[in-house]
């Protein structure tokens, strides 16, 4: 059986390796005949392949594993234009890896159905109403949202977490090869932004992403994401009032209420008329002179997602896989999988059957 030559392009891209790199770290590998191993014209020894390995820190089984990879129409990305070639390159590499994780987990595990309707903008249904209307087919109480990770994923859509050093992507949202729809979120982004990019993906996925318009620009269907995140965690009903003649001393107060960062608030405040123009130039010039458009204090809390969590326990626990066939099932090593497990802010540990 031939290793699948498309792995060792997922396996070197997702550790941000360059094939120069990886080429100069395999004894007798030249980035030409890797290269060519990449494009499927060049054979594989088991002796390169094992050094690949190594290098790449995937086990042997990695290598010939099926993974198929789902077309890019189906991403949208926040912040692209200003991530390099190597960072989008990684990123979506390790979530082609981390999509087959969770299609062969998801054949012994039944997670919720997807119940999030599609609504296609038309006339009276601009983003604005239709988060507005999600909120109430959701039967989302008034006020802040408490826990959006669970409101979704309750309703069959996955959110994860992933470690991405790069500070200029914060989420996105993919369908696995089995159709199971995943919000994917910067690990270290603040939590408020956290919260803000999850409804703006959430956004996409009920207005755009099962869309029959393909042409549609991404530039407008990031702001209607914008519209739909602001109006679906800061309800114009409830939060008016809130905002009403709104002083800067009140914005700690109004971020841990509402969870959601001082600037979205602030811009919130003004977009349905809570404070003036000036008020709010105002206030956002203060933001930027105390350093906190770029770092703001007061930490929000969120919750930390559970249904991968709950799969992989599932395996471990309920169907006693241990270390080796967990390795075998996922092409991961065991400690990726726990460290994947573990990072996704799991309160406890893994156990596993040796």
């Amino acid at each position: 059986m031939e290793p699948k030559y498309r792995n060792i392009i997922l396996a070197r891209e997702s550790r941000g390796i360059t094939q120069s790199e990886l080429a100069a770290k395999v004894n007798g590998l030249t980035q030409g005949n890797l290269s060519r191993m990449e494009k499927g014209l060049f054979s594989v020894s088991d002796d390169v392949l094992r050094s690949i390995s190594e290098v790449t820190n995937y086990p042997i089984t990695f290598f010939y594993k099926e993974i198929i990879i789902t077309k890019d129409d189906s991403l949208f990305y926040r912040k692209r234009n200003s991530m390099t070639q190597k960072h989008l390159s990684k990123l979506e590499a390790r979530i082609d890896v981390l999509s087959m994780v969770i299609d062969e987990l998801m054949h012994s595990v039944d997670i919720p159905e997807l119940k999030i309707p599609h609504v296609e903008i038309d006339g009276d249904k601009n983003p604005e109403m239709i988060a507005f209307n999600l909120r109430r087919y959701l039967n989302v109480p008034s006020g802040p949202i408490d826990d959006v990770i669970s409101l979704v994923e309750k309703q069959g859509v996955m959110v994860n977490f992933i470690e991405m050093d790069c500070d200029k992507f914060d989420g996105l949202t993919k369908f696995t090869v089995k159709g199971q729809p995943v919000i994917w979120i910067n690990r270290d982004i603040p939590n408020d932004r956290k919260r803000f990019t999850i409804a703006h993906e959430l956004g996409h996925l009920v207005m755009h992403l099962r869309s029959n318009n393909l042409d549609i620009d991404e530039f407008e269907a990031e702001k209607q994401a914008n519209k739909f995140a602001a109006e679906f965690m800061l309800p114009m009903s409830d939060c008016k009032k809130d905002f009403l003649n709104l002083k800067y001393k009140d914005l700690p107060m109004l971020k841990q209420f509402w969870k959601m960062s001082k600037a979205s608030i602030l811009y919130r405040a003004f977009e349905i008329g809570s404070i003036s123009q000036n008020t709010y130039r105002y206030y956002f010039m203060t933001l930027s002179k105390t350093g906190e458009r770029k770092n703001e204090s007061g930490i929000v809390s969120i919750a930390p997602p559970v249904l991968l969590n709950k799969m992989i326990d599932l395996h471990l626990n309920v169907l006693e896989y241990n270390k080796n066939e967990m390795t075998e099932l996922l092409g991961l090593y065991f400690d990726e999988i726990a460290n994947f497990f573990n990072g996704l802010g799991n309160s406890k540990k893994l156990r596993v059957s040796i």
